[in-house]
């Protein structure tokens, strides 16, 4: 969980900061771009003022009262025809630029190594000014390039920022989840001492004294108290540890046709159909007492939450390094504002009902910790009248 929360506060700041530099970046970039276009459009207003005019013989050529200016052409165009072309070597590059960019909506811009200008004169003539200027351009572009290459560092050096004042941040967090486990480990540690003694004195009252409900109440919720410390013992002791323990490679299909065999009875007696689709010789690298507890908690849960006359089905399977466990009861559909949690500690949907078996919300919550040290998940899904529950371990 505190993880979670480090890293959700690290990419909230890594974003926000990263919206605010590139942005920076950005609006530099752009206003740099524009000043180019901007400072060669104020050259190019001296040139599109002039007409162009054809000779009496029909030949076309600008008539200037100034000589032509190298690296500056002007062309008139006239029903998408190019009639006048100040380029004295007739390049034909020059007058394919000019007549595309006579079909766009922009006034000014950069095509090729040439920042132009385009003005209409009438609807069917267009003047066309463009000013070779590849230095210009070519800063532009180095400056574009460094933009780049800045965003990319800056984002690198934000992130790492973000990740240490993340840490700071939770660190407060972090250290009273750390108090409370190990409050709720000391407690549970402390009643088992007292709840020993009031078990042992029953047993020797109800020998004396002989059976009767009052001493089924003792023992009830003396059994009752035992399960919910040995499983905040067990949540505790699995929260604290982050890696897989004792890592052995075993036969998981023959653990699980084990598993169900232990639940046989009691799906007899609710009279619960509990049936299997198990894959055969799968072997993992794991920790049999992880997957045994995922399985017991999920089948137990199911069956306990099946209806007489219903049916529980326990499906396992492999999928290149992934294993994959489904547990299925046919039955109600949990809502799907409930299945994130049920697997929070101490949650229960039908809180009378769980009472009444002993069931205190903590074992789900257990068999979702157990499967995040495989970095696993689960999840809760409902498909044709069964609610599944469905583990992904990668082993």
């Amino acid at each position: 969980m505190i993880k979670k929360l480090s890293k959700r506060i690290c990419w909230i700041i890594t974003i926000a900061l990263s919206i605010i530099v590139v942005g920076i970046i950005l609006l530099f970039t752009i206003l740099n771009y524009r000043n180019t276009i901007n400072t060669a459009t104020i050259m190019m207003d001296r040139f599109t003022n002039r007409d162009i005019k054809k000779n009496v013989d029909g030949n076309k050529k600008i008539e200037v009262d100034k000589p032509t200016i190298e690296g500056v052409y002007y062309v008139q165009i006239e029903d998408s025809h190019v009639i006048s072309n100040s380029n004295i070597v007739q390049d034909k590059t020059i007058e394919e630029y000019a007549l595309k960019v006579s079909k766009k909506h922009n006034e000014s811009g950069i095509i090729g190594n040439y920042i132009y200008k385009v003005r209409r004169i009438k609807e069917n003539q267009i003047n066309v000014m463009l000013i070779e200027n590849e230095e210009a351009i070519s800063h532009s572009q180095k400056i574009i390039i460094t933009a780049i290459i800045i965003s990319g560092v800056s984002l690198i050096i934000i992130y790492i920022i973000a990740k240490k004042i993340s840490k700071f941040i939770v660190q407060p967090v972090e250290e009273t989840f750390e108090k409370q486990k190990q409050f709720i480990s000391d407690a549970s540690h402390e009643l088992k001492t007292p709840l020993a003694v009031i078990e042992a004195n029953a047993d020797v009252l109800e020998g004396e004294v002989g059976k009767n409900k009052w001493m089924d109440y003792i023992q009830n919720e003396i059994q009752s108290m035992d399960k919910l410390i040995n499983e905040l013992l067990l949540l505790t002791k699995i929260e604290n540890v982050d890696n897989i323990q004792e890592r052995k490679i075993f036969d998981v299909s023959k653990e699980t046709e084990m598993t169900i065999s232990m639940f046989e009875s009691m799906a007899y007696e609710r009279n619960v159909k509990l049936s299997s689709k198990i894959q055969e010789n799968i072997m993992v690298n794991g920790n049999k007492e992880d997957i045994e507890h995922i399985l017991s908690t999920l089948i137990d849960n199911a069956i306990k939450h099946t209806e007489s006359g219903n049916e529980v089905i326990v499906e396992l399977s492999k999928e290149k390094n992934e294993l994959i466990i489904q547990v299925k009861n046919e039955g109600k559909e949990i809502p799907e504002k409930e299945r994130e949690k049920i697997f929070e500690r101490f949650y229960r949907i039908d809180k009378s009902r769980n009472r009444n078996e002993k069931r205190y919300g903590l074992g789900l919550a257990i068999a979702k910790s157990t499967v995040k040290k495989y970095n696993g998940n689960i999840k809760v899904l409902y498909k044709e009248g069964f609610t599944i529950f469905k583990v992904n371990l990668q082993i």
